[in-house]
Protein backbone atom coordinates (compact mmCIF):
# COMPACT_ATOMS: atom_id res chain seq x y z
CA UNK A 1 0.00 0.00 0.00
CA UNK A 2 2.99 2.42 0.66
CA UNK A 3 4.58 1.94 -2.71
CA UNK A 4 0.76 2.59 -4.26
CA UNK A 5 0.07 5.90 -2.29
CA UNK A 6 4.04 7.09 -2.98
CA UNK A 7 3.62 6.04 -6.87
CA UNK A 8 -0.23 8.23 -6.92
CA UNK A 9 1.69 11.03 -5.23
CA UNK A 10 4.80 11.47 -7.28
CA UNK A 11 3.35 9.84 -10.35
CA UNK A 12 7.19 10.12 -11.85
CA UNK A 13 8.66 8.04 -9.68
CA UNK A 14 10.35 4.88 -10.67
CA UNK A 15 8.40 2.09 -9.44
CA UNK A 16 11.50 0.01 -8.27
CA UNK A 17 14.73 2.53 -7.24
CA UNK A 18 12.48 5.82 -7.25
CA UNK A 19 14.15 7.78 -9.32
CA UNK A 20 12.75 10.60 -11.33
CA UNK A 21 11.05 8.98 -14.73
CA UNK A 22 13.16 10.20 -17.82
CA UNK A 23 10.76 11.71 -20.81
CA UNK A 24 9.01 8.32 -22.73
CA UNK A 25 9.47 6.12 -19.79
CA UNK A 26 6.48 5.03 -17.68
CA UNK A 27 6.59 3.51 -14.06
CA UNK A 28 9.85 2.19 -14.83
CA UNK A 29 13.27 3.92 -15.46
CA UNK A 30 15.23 2.60 -18.37
CA UNK A 31 18.14 1.64 -15.80
CA UNK A 32 15.53 -0.73 -13.82
CA UNK A 33 13.77 -1.91 -17.08
CA UNK A 34 17.04 -3.54 -17.82
CA UNK A 35 16.69 -6.13 -14.85
CA UNK A 36 13.87 -7.47 -16.60
CA UNK A 37 15.64 -9.95 -18.27
CA UNK A 38 14.08 -9.45 -21.45
CA UNK A 39 14.37 -11.94 -24.00
CA UNK A 40 16.31 -10.89 -27.01
CA UNK A 41 13.82 -12.27 -29.46
CA UNK A 42 10.44 -13.00 -29.83
CA UNK A 43 11.18 -16.01 -31.62
CA UNK A 44 13.47 -17.02 -28.20
CA UNK A 45 10.49 -16.40 -26.07
CA UNK A 46 8.13 -18.44 -28.06
CA UNK A 47 10.46 -21.23 -27.48
CA UNK A 48 11.19 -20.72 -24.32
CA UNK A 49 7.26 -20.14 -23.59
CA UNK A 50 6.17 -23.23 -25.69
CA UNK A 51 9.36 -25.38 -23.70
CA UNK A 52 7.59 -24.92 -19.96
CA UNK A 53 4.01 -25.88 -21.47
CA UNK A 54 5.25 -29.03 -23.16
CA UNK A 55 7.22 -29.88 -20.71
CA UNK A 56 4.50 -30.15 -17.73
CA UNK A 57 0.97 -31.16 -20.43
CA UNK A 58 2.89 -32.70 -23.30
CA UNK A 59 2.42 -32.59 -26.65
CA UNK A 60 -1.08 -32.96 -26.65
CA UNK A 61 -2.03 -29.25 -25.75
CA UNK A 62 -1.62 -27.88 -29.35
CA UNK A 63 -1.78 -23.93 -29.67
CA UNK A 64 -0.80 -21.48 -32.80
CA UNK A 65 1.97 -19.38 -31.76
CA UNK A 66 3.16 -17.80 -28.29
CA UNK A 67 4.94 -14.65 -27.21
CA UNK A 68 6.46 -13.37 -23.76
CA UNK A 69 8.42 -10.39 -23.12
CA UNK A 70 10.78 -11.31 -19.94
CA UNK A 71 11.64 -14.39 -17.92
CA UNK A 72 10.05 -13.93 -14.46
CA UNK A 73 12.56 -14.69 -11.22
CA UNK A 74 11.06 -14.33 -7.86
CA UNK A 75 12.57 -11.87 -5.70
CA UNK A 76 13.37 -9.32 -8.71
CA UNK A 77 12.51 -6.31 -10.03
CA UNK A 78 9.91 -7.56 -12.76
CA UNK A 79 8.19 -9.26 -9.49
CA UNK A 80 7.69 -5.97 -7.64
CA UNK A 81 6.71 -4.18 -10.25
CA UNK A 82 3.80 -6.89 -11.35
CA UNK A 83 2.77 -6.98 -7.80
CA UNK A 84 2.44 -3.41 -7.81
CA UNK A 85 0.02 -3.88 -10.92
CA UNK A 86 -1.99 -6.90 -9.71
CA UNK A 87 -2.47 -6.11 -5.79
CA UNK A 88 -1.53 -2.55 -5.31
CA UNK A 89 -4.32 -0.76 -7.82
CA UNK A 90 -1.50 0.48 -10.70
CA UNK A 91 -3.88 -0.96 -13.23
CA UNK A 92 -2.40 0.92 -15.85
CA UNK A 93 0.54 -0.67 -15.37
CA UNK A 94 -1.07 -3.37 -17.40
CA UNK A 95 -2.03 -1.52 -20.35
CA UNK A 96 1.63 -0.47 -20.69
CA UNK A 97 3.06 -4.00 -20.25
CA UNK A 98 0.47 -4.71 -22.85
CA UNK A 99 1.45 -2.37 -25.35
CA UNK A 100 5.31 -3.28 -25.34
CA UNK A 101 3.90 -6.64 -25.31
CA UNK A 102 2.27 -5.96 -28.74
CA UNK A 103 4.87 -4.14 -30.37
CA UNK A 104 7.05 -6.81 -29.02
CA UNK A 105 4.91 -9.37 -31.25
CA UNK A 106 4.75 -7.09 -34.13
CA UNK A 107 8.74 -6.77 -34.33
CA UNK A 108 9.29 -10.10 -36.30
CA UNK A 109 6.77 -9.65 -38.52
CA UNK A 110 2.32 -10.13 -38.64
CA UNK A 111 1.44 -12.27 -35.61
CA UNK A 112 -0.93 -14.59 -38.27
CA UNK A 113 -4.85 -14.22 -38.54
CA UNK A 114 -5.58 -12.94 -34.80
CA UNK A 115 -9.00 -12.37 -34.86
CA UNK A 116 -9.49 -11.22 -31.43
CA UNK A 117 -7.60 -10.97 -28.07
CA UNK A 118 -9.17 -12.76 -25.26
CA UNK A 119 -7.99 -12.25 -21.32
CA UNK A 120 -7.78 -14.84 -18.68
CA UNK A 121 -10.72 -14.03 -16.40
CA UNK A 122 -11.15 -13.69 -12.65
CA UNK A 123 -13.97 -15.35 -11.15
CA UNK A 124 -16.79 -12.04 -10.53
CA UNK A 125 -16.31 -12.43 -6.41
CA UNK A 126 -12.21 -12.20 -6.77
CA UNK A 127 -13.05 -8.99 -9.58
CA UNK A 128 -15.34 -7.32 -7.00
CA UNK A 129 -12.50 -7.67 -4.57
CA UNK A 130 -9.88 -6.80 -6.55
CA UNK A 131 -12.31 -4.01 -8.85
CA UNK A 132 -10.02 -5.00 -11.98
CA UNK A 133 -8.74 -7.48 -13.94
CA UNK A 134 -4.57 -7.12 -14.50
CA UNK A 135 -4.91 -9.66 -17.67
CA UNK A 136 -7.83 -7.61 -19.60
CA UNK A 137 -5.70 -4.18 -19.11
CA UNK A 138 -2.73 -6.27 -20.77
CA UNK A 139 -5.16 -7.38 -23.36
CA UNK A 140 -6.25 -3.75 -23.87
CA UNK A 141 -2.44 -2.51 -24.01
CA UNK A 142 -2.17 -5.20 -26.93
CA UNK A 143 -5.10 -4.45 -28.41
CA UNK A 144 -3.63 -0.67 -29.16
CA UNK A 145 -0.67 -2.57 -30.80
CA UNK A 146 -2.50 -5.55 -32.93
CA UNK A 147 -5.67 -3.58 -33.89
CA UNK A 148 -8.04 -6.27 -33.12
CA UNK A 149 -11.00 -5.97 -30.48
CA UNK A 150 -10.58 -7.11 -26.83
CA UNK A 151 -13.19 -9.84 -26.25
CA UNK A 152 -13.67 -10.49 -22.54
CA UNK A 153 -16.81 -11.90 -23.15
CA UNK A 154 -15.76 -14.98 -24.73
CA UNK A 155 -14.43 -16.86 -22.12
CA UNK A 156 -16.11 -16.49 -18.65
CA UNK A 157 -14.44 -18.41 -15.35
CA UNK A 158 -17.48 -20.88 -14.07
CA UNK A 159 -16.22 -21.43 -10.65
CA UNK A 160 -14.15 -19.60 -7.54
CA UNK A 161 -10.47 -21.40 -7.62
CA UNK A 162 -7.58 -20.47 -5.41
CA UNK A 163 -4.34 -18.25 -6.52
CA UNK A 164 -1.67 -20.66 -7.91
CA UNK A 165 0.84 -19.08 -6.39
CA UNK A 166 2.83 -21.51 -3.67
CA UNK A 167 1.10 -24.77 -5.47
CA UNK A 168 2.99 -27.41 -7.24
CA UNK A 169 2.44 -28.13 -10.82
CA UNK A 170 0.36 -30.65 -9.74
CA UNK A 171 -1.91 -28.64 -7.91
CA UNK A 172 -1.92 -26.08 -10.43
CA UNK A 173 -3.29 -28.29 -12.77
CA UNK A 174 -5.97 -29.58 -10.28
CA UNK A 175 -6.89 -26.31 -9.82
CA UNK A 176 -7.81 -24.75 -12.92
CA UNK A 177 -9.33 -27.62 -14.88
CA UNK A 178 -13.13 -27.06 -15.49
CA UNK A 179 -12.76 -23.48 -14.72
CA UNK A 180 -13.37 -22.02 -17.35
CA UNK A 181 -15.92 -21.83 -20.37
CA UNK A 182 -16.21 -20.19 -23.55
CA UNK A 183 -18.89 -18.22 -24.89
CA UNK A 184 -20.97 -19.16 -27.89
CA UNK A 185 -19.21 -16.53 -29.93
CA UNK A 186 -15.16 -17.85 -30.24
CA UNK A 187 -16.51 -20.86 -32.67
CA UNK A 188 -14.00 -20.56 -35.85
CA UNK A 189 -12.04 -17.56 -34.68
CA UNK A 190 -8.44 -17.67 -34.11
CA UNK A 191 -8.19 -16.14 -30.35
CA UNK A 192 -5.12 -14.81 -28.41
CA UNK A 193 -5.33 -15.54 -24.96
CA UNK A 194 -3.29 -13.07 -22.71
CA UNK A 195 -2.28 -13.62 -19.31
CA UNK A 196 0.11 -11.97 -16.90
CA UNK A 197 3.07 -14.87 -15.81
CA UNK A 198 3.26 -18.04 -17.11
CA UNK A 199 4.16 -20.49 -14.25
CA UNK A 200 3.33 -23.87 -15.55
CA UNK A 201 0.93 -22.96 -18.33
CA UNK A 202 -2.10 -24.71 -16.25
CA UNK A 203 -4.35 -21.89 -16.07
CA UNK A 204 -3.34 -21.34 -19.69
CA UNK A 205 -3.75 -24.84 -20.53
CA UNK A 206 -7.15 -25.06 -18.98
CA UNK A 207 -8.45 -21.80 -20.52
CA UNK A 208 -7.15 -22.77 -23.85
CA UNK A 209 -9.53 -26.03 -23.74
CA UNK A 210 -12.27 -24.33 -23.03
CA UNK A 211 -12.05 -22.26 -26.03
CA UNK A 212 -11.32 -25.35 -28.52
CA UNK A 213 -14.32 -27.17 -26.67
CA UNK A 214 -16.37 -23.78 -27.39
CA UNK A 215 -15.22 -23.87 -31.27
CA UNK A 216 -12.37 -22.09 -31.77
CA UNK A 217 -10.48 -22.62 -34.60
CA UNK A 218 -7.33 -22.09 -32.90
CA UNK A 219 -5.55 -20.77 -29.56
CA UNK A 220 -2.39 -18.75 -30.00
CA UNK A 221 -1.14 -17.60 -26.27
CA UNK A 222 0.75 -14.25 -25.11
CA UNK A 223 2.06 -13.19 -21.56
CA UNK A 224 3.98 -10.25 -19.98
CA UNK A 225 6.35 -13.04 -18.69
CA UNK A 226 7.22 -16.89 -18.07
CA UNK A 227 8.53 -18.48 -15.07
CA UNK A 228 12.76 -18.61 -15.17
CA UNK A 229 13.93 -22.06 -14.51
CA UNK A 230 15.84 -21.45 -11.34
Amino acid sequence: MREQLLHLLFPHVCLVCKKLLQPGEEYCCSSCMTKFDPFATPSESEKVLRQTIVSHFGEHFPFERSWCRFQFHKKSPLQQVLHSMKYEGLFNLGTSFGRQLGAWMLSEGPPGDIECIVPIPLHRLKKIERSYNQSEKIAKGIAQSLRQPVRSELLVRKRFTVSQTGLSAQARKQNAEGAFLAGKDVRGRHVLLVDDVVTTGATMAAAAQALREGGARSVSLAAVAVAAKE
